[in-house]
């Protein structure tokens, strides 16, 4: 099967996002119109990914069209096509069922952030006995009963081995609502896990409950306690979505300087109900 279509469909989503930015010619060259498009186009935070994904009216690019006095006349399958990733080869049949399942009339699927059945998946660099490893950091949006909401650590997945000095850790307890990882700390890649991880008085409230039945939790956990691991800064985020009925999709962050940039779909896969539960407990590997 020949992809050539289908980057050129997807192309011409792009295209269609930004053929009536404005470029005046008196004020813009062609470059500066160029790069004005770019980051009209460019999907900069994962906010702004969902409000796409949903045709949402608060969309950054939709309030840029109207601000400038343009009709904003593009369907929610226009947009969802326009947040793949063009930079690879896509199954175009998938593609366009991924995209009406989404958008069924009778049933439409949106993403929503305070809402489970979805994760972020950060890359970490730490210093384990002041040596440079790698971790990942599986982490989920909790949704309180007060409506606040923060992220919690749920899994974790090392790249190095992690000795055990001693038996399982002892969980101290801790109010959990004098710290907590704030639901906006995505965006800035949880820079703020320096701080946090480092002040052991408020650490379990960092964690997700069922983060200690997980693999790699106690010696991970063990090993903070006693300062043989710091964090040092997540180098690369992914999210997972299963939110859309029958599928799940991941998103990722790609810096160009292209209209096709930003976070976009980086893969889809349809996916039954035992094949979603299946998905999620290898993610955290329980």
């Amino acid at each position: 099967m020949s992809y050539l279509p289908l980057k050129v469909i997807g192309c011409l989503s792009i295209l269609l996002l930004s053929w009536a930015l404005p470029v005046y010619a008196q004020v813009f060259s062609n470059d500066e119109g160029a790069r004005e498009a770019v980051f009209v186009t460019k999907v900069m935070q994962l906010d702004e990914f969902i409000h796409r994904f949903n045709n949402d009216p608060n969309s950054t690019i939709r309030q840029y069209y109207l601000a400038h006095h343009r009709k904003w006349d593009k369907s929610r399958a226009e947009l969802i096509r326009s947040l793949f990733d063009y930079s690879q080869d896509w199954n175009a049949a998938q593609m366009d069922l991924f995209i009406r399942r989404a958008t069924d009339a009778h049933r439409p699927d949106s993403l929503r952030f305070f809402q489970d059945k979805w994760y972020a998946e950060a890359i970490c660099s730490f210093l384990y006995n002041n040596e440079p490893v790698e971790a990942t950091l599986i982490l989920r949006l909790r949704v309180n009963l007060d409506g606040t909401a923060q992220w919690m650590i749920a899994a974790v997945k090392p790249d190095f081995t992690i000795f055990l000095e001693s038996t399982a850790p002892v969980v101290p307890l801790a109010e959990r609502k004098l710290r907590f990882i704030q639901p906006a700390a995505n965006d800035t890649y949880f820079a703020e896990l320096d701080r946090d991880l480092a002040d052991k008085r408020y650490l379990p409230a960092f964690f997700d409950e069922g983060f200690f039945r997980r693999r790699h939790s106690g010696r991970f956990y063990q090993a903070l306690l006693n300062d043989r691991i710091r964090f040092v800064t997540v180098k690369k985020l992914r999210y997972h979505y299963l939110q859309v009925h029958d599928w799940i999709f991941t998103v990722d962050n790609y810096e160009r300087d292209t209209r096709n940039s930003g976070w976009l779909i980086s893969s889809i896969r349809p996916a039954t109900r035992a094949a979603r539960i299946d998905y999620e407990k290898r993610l955290l590997e329980e």
